[in-house]
């Protein structure tokens, strides 16, 4: 067995992962500053806690822009994120199984990742829905609340503040319960 490293990500990736990592746990704990101001003051004044919250949700959206374009251009998008149907069909109850009983049995992943198949069908389709759907709702949520009376008009349409306010909330529910399944499951098998 060589001791060589095999990374299955590309340099790009891991300094992408990590600094949208850093951006998302500082977002969540400025996050539960703001919402509970009288009861947390980690960041001290509420003030600084808001700052905080904006440069980190701005560098969390040039890092997603950043991702993006990596993959797009680098015309691996679909293939590493978007599982075929055939591997939903087959590969999803497979890994479910895998994850919920058989690796508390002790048995082996149905699923081995390589340079070229870096996913299994399930991080597929939860990549695909944090990557393609939650994050840029919380993104676009929360740049409309960054700058309340310019998208006046817009969030008028979509039910008021409130709602993108709620939206913005409930994304972040999504976000910091993702953060905890994920933690858990890189834990999981060899990993380093």
């Amino acid at each position: 067995m060589s001791d060589t490293k095999i990374y299955l990500h590309p340099l790009p990736v891991r300094i992408w992962h990590w600094i949208h990592a850093f951006g998302i746990v500082l977002l969540v704990i400025t996050g539960i500053q703001l919402h509970l101001p009288g009861v947390v003051k980690i960041f001290g004044s509420l003030k600084t806690a808001v700052s905080i919250h904006n440069f980190c949700g701005f560098v969390v959206l040039a890092d997603y822009v950043l991702w993006l374009s990596y993959y797009i251009i680098s015309g691996k998008l679909v293939k590493i994120y978007v599982p075929p149907k055939a591997e939903l069909i087959r590969g999803l109850p497979q890994q479910a199984l895998f994850y919920l009983y058989k690796y508390f049995k002790g048995e082996p992943s149905p699923f081995v990742p390589c340079e070229d198949e870096k996913f299994n069908s399930l991080q597929k389709c939860a990549y695909c829905f944090i990557m393609f759907v939650l994050l840029p709702l919380q993104i676009i949520s929360g740049v409309m609340l960054y700058n309340i009376k310019g998208f006046k008009p817009i969030m008028d349409l979509v039910g008021g503040v409130q709602v993108v306010d709620a939206l913005h909330l409930l994304t972040s529910y999504c976000f910091i319960s993702f953060l905890f399944v994920h933690l858990y499951l890189c834990t999981l098998g060899h990993t380093f």
